[in-house]
């Protein structure tokens, strides 16, 4: 006779996961730094949530993957580039408060053009995370990518990225 477990027996080893206030592991992308703050072997594999400063200077060029992505500006302001209905790169300015969903497939892209840094939390699925956690460190090397990136490195991240289906996009208006 089949033994179906009880609610507590279902449940005991899904719990609840308390995050502290610094966050989970972190992932270094040159001077930007992703904190997790759900990874998604804690949600199922269904998302995870990352917290992202991005100094000032910084961002990820025009890019797309297949999956959707959600932005919240917690401090600072970022401009988020995208394409307009010409095909031509549009940017718009997120304060403090503001977010946006990136849907699946379109092409997006981020920098902060102001001169303090910016937090950003992001929801997407754990493709997303995986994504991240290969470009950045392919094959569990911790090597892969310096601060400051050669030829050669930018060729090796965007490999990993398309491994990946994340592709650049380049601006064709």
């Amino acid at each position: 006779m089949s033994h179906f477990p009880t609610p507590l027996e279902e449940v005991i080893h899904h719990n609840v996961i308390k995050n502290n206030k610094t966050g989970g592991p972190a992932l270094d992308i040159g001077p930007m730094q992703l904190l997790w703050r759900a990874l998604g072997e804690n949600t199922g594999y269904t998302f995870s949530i990352f917290e992202t400063t991005v100094v000032p200077g910084m961002g990820i060029p025009l890019h797309k993957h297949p999956f959707a992505e959600f932005f919240y500006v917690l401090e600072g302001t970022l401009s988020i580039g995208h394409w307009n209905s010409q095909g031509a790169a549009e940017w718009n300015v997120y304060e403090v408060g503001e977010s946006l969903v990136v849907q699946p497939n379109a092409p997006h892209s981020f920098f902060n053009k102001s001169e303090r840094p910016c937090r950003v939390l992001s929801v997407s699925t754990y493709h997303h995370e995986r994504m991240m956690k290969d470009a950045v460190h392919p094959d569990g090397r911790t090597d892969f990518l310096p601060a400051q990136l050669t030829q050669a490195d930018f060729e090796k991240l965007t490999k990993s990225m398309e491994k990946n289906q994340t592709f650049l996009v380049t601006n064709h208006a």
